[in-house]
């Protein structure tokens, strides 16, 4: 059987597979790279192995290392040397360089997402920001082997595009002890005119909404309760109702070195106490009153769930935290190739929003569904078709790919991936017995029996 007969074989049972293709990342290592080079191990012979680790296709990377073998002139502590000394600047450019290249594909394909904020004539980036602890490792390595503590790799910072679904930046701290805060500095830099940063109140502070706004950008920002100073405090004004509670607005003026900052604070009156028992919700925000309206500015806050969503389906849908892997920069990058495959998956999601409509793709569609059987069809795609037939792939401009894509996406039966909506928590039920004893299940379902009528 031809090639091009065994893709068309694979896009009728899982169109969305075809969809997923990564390239140009030896030129990301070359133009990142400040004390390494590529020798035998070239970087996306790197990425392809730990790729596979990351979709789960492999069990670990000793397993992907094996399959990998023919191809590789290497020797397996080759490749965990490579791992542990990748520089963090390599890690941030990998998951920057894809997701750009991401976006051209996303921007290309019709009926993109309405943006989240428009102020008049004008419309706004909108980004979440939220750091991500990196789980703890096994104790491998010699200095871990006479501790009972956990061994905390690390963490990030990422920067969420809420209109695209793209994971843009992530910021990789090694200090898995320190504060995400302390990572905002290199993320600032990074900014550009006419983004908006959508945060919690963690990242409320001066130091941080004056940086902001150094960079010609805005912010979305819950107001922490001891981190900030202000000189004025305009007065409180009712606004009117939003979905939980009664909304007010005024102005402060936010002080910091010597310098002044005026900014808008809406308070949510809550309907009912917060999980902390609080009743009011206070977010700060400097965009213009005379543009962006305040029910604007809540529900742009309120999609700050939306990259803890994306944490999620990296560490259950993908694996983006091998607890085998104990150096910081190996957990790092393992981490970002996580990212990459998640902004793989938000091109096809785009292509699907493109023909199906992002609402009902919104609503209908489960991440975990689509993402398991790509990833399980990906396999035996490797396995059948050969390489020569992308080929004709990687000479596409973001147009041609976007078309190609929406034509993969139109075979798509979301029927197959439906989405389920929780129910109401309840609160648990309260357990009697003693711990470490033991009952028969099957004795108990009798009993049920038995009390039916």
């Amino acid at each position: 059987m031809l090639p091009a007969e065994v893709l068309e074989r694979f896009v009728e049972r899982c169109p969305a597979a075809v969809m997923v293709r990564a390239e140009r990342l030896d030129e990301v290592f070359q133009r990142a790279a400040q004390r390494q080079y590529s020798r035998q191990l070239l970087f996306s012979q790197l990425v392809a192995i730990m790729s596979a680790v990351a979709t789960r296709s492999q069990p670990s990377v000793h397993a992907a290392y094996l399959a990998a073998q023919d191809k590789l002139d290497i020797s397996p502590q080759a490749l965990y040397d490579k791992l542990r000394r990748l520089e963090p600047a390599v890690t941030a450019a990998l998951v920057r360089e894809t997701a750009r290249d991401a976006a051209r594909a996303i921007d290309a394909l019709p009926g993109l997402r309405p943006p989240v904020l428009t102020g008049g004539l004008k419309t706004y980036d909108v980004y979440c920001v939220d750091g991500n602890h990196l789980t703890s490792t096994e104790h491998r390595l010699a200095e871990l082997r006479t501790t009972r503590e956990a061994a905390l790799p690390g963490q990030t910072l990422a920067l969420l595009d809420l209109r695209r679904g793209l994971i843009t930046e992530l910021v990789p701290g090694e200090d898995g002890h320190a504060q995400e805060r302390s990572l905002v500095p290199e993320l600032l830099e990074r900014l550009r005119k006419g983004m908006v940063l959508v945060a919690d109140r963690n990242f409320c502070t001066s130091r941080i909404l004056f940086g902001i706004v150094e960079h010609a950008a805005s912010f979305v920002i819950r107001q922490h309760r001891s981190t900030l100073s202000w000189e004025r405090e305009g007065k409180r004004r009712r606004i009117g109702r939003t979905a939980t509670g009664m909304m007010f607005e005024q102005t402060l003026d936010l002080n910091y070195e010597g310098q002044t900052l005026p900014v808008r604070r809406l308070t949510i009156e809550l309907d009912g106490p917060t999980n902390q028992g609080e009743s009011e919700v206070h977010i700060l925000t400097n965009l213009p009153a005379e543009t962006v309206p305040p029910g604007e500015v809540v529900e742009a806050y309120r999609l700050r769930w939306t990259i803890e969503e994306a944490f999620q389906c990296l560490t259950e849908v993908l694996r983006c935290e091998v607890e085998t892997l104990g150096y910081p920069r190996a957990a790092l990058f393992s981490f970002a190739v996580a990212v990459v495959a998640w902004n793989t998956y938000a091109v096809v999601k785009g292509a699907l929003k493109s023909v199906h409509g992002w609402e009902t793709i919104e609503a209908t569609l489960s991440d975990y569904h689509l993402m398991h059987d790509v990833l399980l069809t990906h396999c035996g795609l490797e396995i059948a078709v050969e390489a020569s037939a992308w080929c004709w792939h990687q000479g596409l401009c973001p147009q041609g790919l976007a078309k190609e894509l929406v034509r993969r996406a139109k075979t798509v039966k979301l029927s197959r991936y439906p989405k389920r909506k929780r129910g109401p928590k309840h609160p648990p039920p309260a357990k009697t017995g003693r711990r470490n004893d033991h009952l028969s299940t099957a004795r108990l379902l009798e009993k049920r029996k038995r009390k039916r009528p």
